[in-house]
């Protein structure tokens, strides 16, 4: 989400490089006091990271996997990996924004699986909170924090441990949120959980190449049956719908850019012809992927 987001937030941007140069940009915080034209995204895009958007002042209009919704003082929205953002308006707000990497979160031995799998499978819904005067507050120091340690010389003695300790304060809070507000169900991490994990992850990655339910569970050496009936269990929905879903979202991303007709969004995501993918998307999306393109305000293909 970096990539796009920072043409959005650019008043303030502190980066946490870290000892290892390859560690650029997976630990930021950034505020964002006052709309700058121009600055805000007018396309979808994808988030490739986490991260956590607090609305200081203001309101908010964000689109998440397509659907819309409103922030507003004092609320949080949890952004997550995969997920397709857009603010359709320049935005009426003031907020900060934490960023942080699977990257990073893995070299820390945090893993937020519950959260994703909760975002593939509610992909309606979107993980935000609105938070009490002292819940804002509380949140707000603790953020102000990290940005604070995160412009101390990188040279410092424990830098790393003193910046990382910070962070997890931002976790236990959204931890503590969720607690109060159940947003998140409790999940038990059995043997079906974590196959449908590493299946949802299987299908995140090579869904343009691969649309056939055998072919993922060849990869995790299970019959096709088991894989559909213990995803049925944990998600309520089949295998072939997970995979449809993915291949709509991505299909429907696609339709909004100017850089791609129709013809080549069916041939990148592996379909034998446009008609086939026509149809396809249709089927799945209730609309043909002209309409689509037309509801969207993008010009047709020519």
């Amino acid at each position: 989400m970096y990539r796009r987001m920072k043409q959005l937030y650019t008043n303030k941007k502190i980066v946490y490089r870290g000892i290892n140069p390859t560690e650029e940009n997976d630990l930021l915080v950034k505020i964002h006091a006052q709309a700058s034209p121009g600055d805000c995204p007018k396309s979808p895009f994808r988030s490739e990271a986490y991260g956590v958007l607090m609305v200081t002042k203001g309101t908010l209009k964000v689109k998440i996997n397509f659907n819309e919704y409103i922030f507003k003082q004092r609320d949080i929205l949890c952004v997550v990996p995969d997920s397709i953002y857009e603010i359709p308006d320049e935005p009426n707000a003031s907020i900060i924004y934490t960023h942080f990497s699977k990257e990073y979160l893995s070299r820390k031995g945090i893993f937020l699986n519950i959260i994703e799998s909760y975002k593939i499978f509610k992909e309606n819904e979107t993980l935000s909170f609105s938070l009490s005067k002292s819940e804002y507050e509380h949140m707000h120091a603790d953020i102000m924090a990290l940005h604070h340690r995160l412009s101390i010389p990188k040279t410092t003695r424990y830098i790393d441990d003193i910046i990382h300790n910070s962070f997890l304060s931002i976790v236990y809070d959204i931890f503590l949120l969720n607690e109060k507000q159940k947003k998140v169900p409790v999940i038990a991490i059995d043997s079906k959980m974590e196959l449908t994990s590493r299946f949802l992850a299987l299908v995140a990655e090579r869904f343009n190449k691969e649309k056939r339910v055998r072919y993922y569970a060849d990869c995790l050496r299970i019959t096709p049956r088991h894989l559909s009936q213990v995803v049925k269990q944990v998600t309520g929905k089949s295998a072939s719908e997970h995979i449809d879903y993915f291949v709509v979202r991505e299909a429907k991303l696609l339709l909004t850019g100017h850089t791609l007709n129709i013809a080549e969004i069916a041939e990148k995501l592996r379909f034998s012809n446009p008609s086939f993918f026509g149809k396809y998307f249709k089927k799945h999306a209730g609309i043909t992927p002209m309409s689509f393109k037309l509801e969207n305000n993008i010009m047709p293909d020519l």
